[in-house]
């Protein structure tokens, strides 16, 4: 039977899920990733998936239909600042648009608490592009596109053999209003392509062909920077998969939440920046639209970050100009906010002995105390082995038993838990306090859920929306033991919690399809003239007949491509647009007005009904065309629960655990993972140990298991001590 592999590469683990061509999940695995070479890590859980099933590395490989990924390569070489040596050419005159950073590179995607002092901030350092490696050509459009200035050839050629000469591995091109001219950027492209093969070149009316000097040339130089990084992986990786018997195209997930192929990364690496978290909010999408739940707050707590995503009206919502370390750049991504708050993240004393949880993780190496491995410093998963929540002797609750059909694993299930180590760990900080572990533990359990609360606040109040609007998916390795009281704090009701939690990344790329984008500065103000109204509606067709021919490669049948068309709209004067999906016959200069109608009812939900100001004007920024394909892999199965399943059949036990709520520790009942059957139902407290992660269900929660394994968590209202069963 043919299967669906998706892998994620995540800061601490990658993760592998496995699906047969019903859409059952078959097998999910973990190792640890490889930091210095990415590709072994997803080798190794890809073997372990395939040990699971009694196959080896090539046996799955080679039955595999699509292999589907996801990774950090990009994002990691942006963070580190490990990526390629990259030269810029511009304007002549222009040369500090990236160095002067628009002022504001300072305080570029920090919180209002970080900004407070922003006379002691920094800009990004090092630069990503290095002001020595920056270089202005002879050349000028106006803001027609016609030349002003003719593009000085020999000057551009040698400033690229200086560039090249200085080492330069990449380079950028982004030439003043470029986007509605790209003859010269094309030129110098076509000739650094002939004299200096090897370089990776960009050029920015083909990334980011819109209004934005600054922005431009930064997605422009960061496109260039990941580059060679993010190629060379992707090339070595696919090699190394053929060699294992994979025979079909690489697929994978791009931050935008959907699939692409090798041919669009290669020109536009920009797309894998968080990658990984994007997928898990792809499988949150599919779940809401089975369950009927179109606003879903997205919470993803892995080894090394807690990542929040958000879901409104079924759809991702987007960061139109999201920031990766103070550049802010413009290829929109599924929007996702990180803090330094993953199993990972170790628990310290600050200079006024106050107990402080993260930013700084322990990685998969040495990892947690209780990973065995050197590590001796306490963290979020040693607080949640001394609270109980986790067994001793086991990874991450699980049991590594066989689950039919198939078993998760983490390298065959070899890993345990020391908990006198993550006890030694507890018992430094306790001393330093004047303390015990488990107050230690219970301390560093609340500040964690406190940083994670908070950030689900500013991802939902921020844009004027109530979390008590939405459900909670709850994903990751370590999710399922906090979720229960971030809900609780949240005043939500609901939490789903995946079967496959640990790997729901890995598993939630293969509910998405194909997914492309086109844009295009269209700088107008209502009303349009009639002419200039079709000439919008002609950029459309060609961005749609751009991505026709892209699809067309891909091998998707036409009857397969669907296309959305939107505008970025705003009144005059204000910064920042608002996309408005439209649907109108670019032929009648009338329909103009029903834009307008949409743009300000969208305005007025996110902003208030008196918000509104057409006095000030509409204008136009932009306009995108999206063009999506169905999921590539069989839609996820589900079963019929039994009204009459039994959960203490899967009970296993009791033992003594500390809830926040109930204080010291108590006997609490302990049950199998592996054993549940959808229609079982539960009252907390108690703990459900899985391959891969455990869920804590406290005493105010109660839970029931839904047809597709999933656990549904209902909290109960503030000081309701009693359970609730959903």
């Amino acid at each position: 039977m043919a299967h669906y592999i998706g892998i994620d590469i995540g800061g601490t683990f990658t993760d592998c899920a496995v699906l047969d061509g019903a859409g059952r999940i078959v097998a999910t695995a973990k190792a640890p990733s490889t930091r210095g070479d990415p590709a072994r890590g997803v080798l190794d859980a890809i073997a372990v998936a395939a040990g699971s099933l009694e196959t080896d590395l090539s046996g799955l490989l080679a039955g595999c239909r699509h292999l589907i990924h996801g990774c950090t390569v990009a994002t990691n070489a942006v963070v580190e600042r490990d990526g390629a040596t990259t030269g810029l050419i511009t304007t002549r005159g222009h040369e500090d648009a990236i160095p002067i950073g628009k002022v504001m590179q300072k305080v570029a995607g920090q919180s209002e608490r970080e900004m407070i002092h922003q006379s002691h901030l920094d800009k990004a350092e090092p630069p990503l592009v290095d002001r020595r490696m920056i270089r202005g050509v002879t050349e000028r459009l106006d803001r027609a596109g016609d030349v002003v200035v003719a593009l000085d050839e020999e000057e551009a050629a040698r400033a690229v053999d200086s560039l090249v000469a200085d080492g330069a591995q990449a380079i950028a091109v982004c030439f003043l209003w470029s986007f509605l001219n790209d003859d010269h950027e094309r030129r110098v492209g076509e000739r650094i392509a002939c004299d200096h093969p090897g370089i990776y070149v960009t050029a920015s009316s083909s990334l980011a062909p819109v209004l934005g000097e600054y922005e431009r040339a930064v997605t422009t130089a960061v496109n260039a920077y990941v580059g060679p990084r993010v190629v060379d992986y992707l090339e070595r990786l696919a090699a190394r998969l053929a060699d294992g018997g994979y025979a079909a195209p690489l697929l994978l997930a791009h931050s935008m939440g959907g699939l692409t192929t090798m041919e669009d990364v290669r020109a536009k690496p920009l797309l894998m920046l968080d990658s990984g978290p994007v997928s898990g909010v792809l499988g949150a999408r599919f779940f809401g639209a089975a369950y009927g739940e179109a606003n879903i707050l997205c919470a993803d707590m892995g080894g090394t970050t807690f990542d929040v995503a958000m879901i409104e009206g079924g759809r991702s919502v987007l960061d139109e100009q999201p920031v990766i370390d103070k550049y802010a750049y413009l290829m929109p991504k599924v929007a996702v906010s990180s803090v330094g708050a993953g199993g990972g993240s170790i628990v310290w004393l600050d200079e006024n002995g106050l107990l402080r949880v993260g930013p700084d993780s322990a990685g998969a190496d040495p990892g947690p105390a209780c990973y065995g491995r050197g590590g001796a410093r306490l963290t979020v998963t040693d607080v949640d082995l001394i609270l109980g929540f986790l067994a001793a002797g086991a990874f991450l609750g699980g049991r590594m038993r066989r689950r039919p059909p198939a078993a998760g694993a983490f390298l065959g299930g070899r890993m345990r838990l020391d908990r006198a180590a993550a006890e030694r760990a507890a018992d430094a900080l306790a001393r330093a306090m004047g303390g015990d572990r488990v107050g230690v533990a219970a301390g560093a359990f609340r500040i964690v859920n406190a940083h994670m609360a908070d950030l689900m606040r500013r991802c939902s109040i921020d844009r004027g929306r109530d979390p008590r609007d939405f459900v909670l998916f709850a994903y990751g390795g370590a999710a399922a033991m906090h979720i229960a009281y971030l809900a609780r704090e949240l005043r939500i009701g609901t939490v789903y919690v995946p079967s496959f939690a640990a790997v729901f990344s890995a598993l939630g790329m293969m509910t998405g399809g194909l997914l492309h984008s086109e844009e295009a500065s269209f700088p107008a103000v209502f009303p349009l003239a009639g002419e200039e109204w079709a000439r919008l509606g002609r950029l459309f067709e060609a961005g749609e007949r751009s991505l026709a021919r892209l699809f067309e490669s891909e091998g998707v049948a036409e009857g397969e491509r669907r296309f959305e068309r939107s505008l970025y709209m705003k009144y005059r004067l204000q910064p920042s647009s608002l996309s408005v999906p439209v649907s109108v016959d670019f032929r009648d200069p009338e329909s103009q007005q029903a834009v307008v109608e949409a743009f300000e009812a969208r305005y007025s939900a996110l902003y208030g009904a008196n918000a509104a100001y057409r006095a000030a004007g509409i204008e136009i920024v932009k306009c995108r065309v999206e063009g999506s394909a169905e999921t590539v892999a069989p839609a996820l199965a589900a079963v019929d629960p039994d009204p009459d399943a039994d959960a203490e059949t899967a009970r296993t036990g009791t033992r003594g655990i500390v809830f926040p709520e109930l204080g010291a520790a108590r006997d609490t009942p302990v049950y199998d993972g592996a054993r549940l059957v959808p229609g079982m139902r539960f009252e907390g407290p108690l703990v459900i140990e899985r391959t891969g992660d455990t869920i804590v269900l406290p005493s105010f929660a109660g839970a029931r298991v839904d047809g597709f394994g999933n656990v549904v968590i209902a909290i109960g209202p503030p000081g309701d001590g009693g359970g609730m069963t959903p």
